[in-house]
């Protein structure tokens, strides 16, 4: 019992657990709800619940970009393929 497991035991699986797998399991996103539904169908958000995200102030930051900055600027080609010439 305690060497190598030589086979997994009945009913035991080495999937990941879903939805579909599980008894009465529902996994989610990680999402919470923001607010609550109204008995019309809308939905009313609550502002205390919104994720708010503290940003420092990166002015006369140290730390340089991902991409350098002497990378040339990259400009869209644009082409205009719905035009039509009439003769």
């Amino acid at each position: 019992m305690f060497g190598v497991i030589k086979s997994i035991p009945r009913g035991a699986s080495r999937m990941p657990l879903t939805a579909k797998k599980g008894h009465n399991f529902y996994k989610g996103t990680g999402s919470g709800a923001m607010g609550r539904h109204t008995k019309n169908g809308g939905y009313l958000v609550d502002w205390n619940k919104v994720r708010t995200f503290v940003v420092p102030d990166l002015e006369n930051f140290a730390l340089g970009p991902y991409v350098s900055r002497k990378t040339p600027v990259a400009h869209k080609k644009t082409t205009n393929t719905n035009t039509t010439t009439t003769a």
